[in-house]
């Protein structure tokens, strides 16, 4: 392949990078980490697992500061964080489980909620109706993260209640997504 080629790849490469935003840039970041993550906590590295988990969080906490304070907030953005953030979570759980830290049943009650929240506020959105993150769904969203970071560092007593403490908020929230997803009449 002759040089010139290359560096016509490579500019493509950096233009189509430019494209991506700072912010979306902190949320795939997630996903990076999210394997490395995986093998510290099977591994039984606590002090690099915390310190992962404590990245991660920091990088879902800072993309949509950083997105709104740079008015860079994108429909991928939107879409992309809940995802990586679901992807995130829903790995490291069955690492746990892997590890025997907290059993099956958890992660299916986890996994059960955050696909019925996200049914009923695809449809509602598609109706129109703007669906924001509730104050339940963002508590639940502390505990569940403080719980993963005390489990990753092997404080299992404490991150399992606080796991627990999440799915209960979970359902409460996940309540409040469907008094409103009945009151919009949003399956019609």
């Amino acid at each position: 392949m002759s040089v010139e080629l290359q560096n016509s790849k490579s500019e493509r490469v950096f233009k189509n990078l430019q494209f991506i935003s700072f912010a979306n840039l902190l949320t795939i970041s997630r996903l990076v980490i999210t394997p490395f993550l995986i093998y510290t906590i099977l591994k039984d590295y606590y002090l690099i697992s915390g310190i992962l988990v404590a990245a991660a969080v920091l990088s879902d906490w800072l993309d949509g500061i950083i997105a709104r304070k740079t008015n860079d907030v994108t429909k991928h953005g939107e879409l992309l964080d809940p995802a990586v953030d679901k992807i995130f979570t829903i790995s490291v759980l069955v690492a746990f489980v892997e590890k025997h830290l907290i059993s099956t049943f958890v992660v299916f009650l986890i996994v059960l909620r955050e696909m019925m929240v996200t049914w009923f506020r695809s449809v509602m959105v598609n109706r129109g109706v703007v669906v924001p993150a509730s104050f339940y769904g963002k508590l639940k969203t502390t505990f569940q993260l403080i719980a993963i970071f005390l489990l990753s560092i092997n404080v299992k007593e404490a991150g399992v209640i606080l796991l627990w403490l999440s799915i209960i908020i979970a359902y409460y929230s996940a309540f409040d997504y469907l008094k409103l997803f009945i009151k919009r009449k949003a399956w019609e």
